[in-house]
């Protein structure tokens, strides 16, 4: 284990969680923005329809490519006939938003100040099918007082975690060889597996407090090689020291 310049960060159950997700709710917000609706649809209506293309992709994403959050949208509302009065950009935040605003993880943003007073780079690497822009807007909303260098959404690139390319694209952002960063996650597969591949060193963040409906993901799996298991934010920092 070498002290890192740069720590990478996965988003969800990572930095920040989403209790209570509600798209219908987003669609709710959606549809006051709508500009024309010939045939009367719902957000009942389009909330349905975007789970059942969602679903439909699962193959996709269990083979390691990602859809991005626009191709979804710009599909749906066109069945549905919508057009609104945002760009599509603005129309997924405020979607996403409504849904699902988001909380950070106990813990986070005190652990963040602390790499920020010991001079330690950061940035996100995401298994996301939301864009790079929201999840960044996302962030800064979330963690006003901190800026990472660069997010990454797997949607923006097409590759999903654990392939090791989205941790090489990283590492060619951060103009640092791979064992120069450190990189936190919830999944043992996607988070540890992916970064000991692209060399770089891994911490296995497990925060039990929360529930986390994908950790079912890591029961039976094994960490070969050298990592960092943490229960806690503290625990990263006095890894640290």
């Amino acid at each position: 284990m070498r002290k890192p310049k740069m720590i990478l960060f996965d988003y969800a159950h990572t930095l920040a969680w989403e209790p209570d997700a509600d798209f219908l709710r987003g669609e709710m917000a959606v549809f006051t923005l709508v500009k024309d609706n010939p045939r009367q649809v719902t957000p009942e209506e389009a909330a349905r329809l975007g789970t059942e293309l969602f679903l439909s992709a699962r193959d996709c994403r269990h083979s390691g490519w990602e859809l991005h959050e626009h191709q979804y949208l710009r599909l749906k509302y066109d069945l549905l006939g919508l057009t609104f009065t945002l760009p599509l950009n603005e129309l997924e935040k405020l979607l996403w938003t409504a849904a699902c605003p988001g909380e950070l993880m106990p813990g986070a943003a005190d652990m963040l100040a602390q790499l920020r007073a010991r001079g330690i780079r950061t940035g996100v690497i995401s298994n996301l099918g939301w864009s790079g822009e929201a999840l960044a807007d996302r962030l800064q909303r979330l963690l006003p007082e901190h800026a990472f260098e660069f997010v990454i959404a797997s949607s923006d690139y097409g590759v999903r975690k654990p392939d090791p390319l989205i941790f090489r694209a990283a590492l060619a952002k951060a103009g640092l060889p791979p064992e120069d960063v450190w990189f936190c996650g919830d999944q043992v597969e996607a988070d540890v597996l992916g970064a000991q591949a692209a060399g770089i060193f891994p911490v296995w963040y497990e925060e039990t407090s929360i529930p986390n409906g994908f950790a079912r993901k890591n029961a039976g799996l094994t960490i070969p090689g050298e990592h960092l298991h943490i229960h806690h934010w503290r625990e990263l920092i006095d890894a640290l020291d």
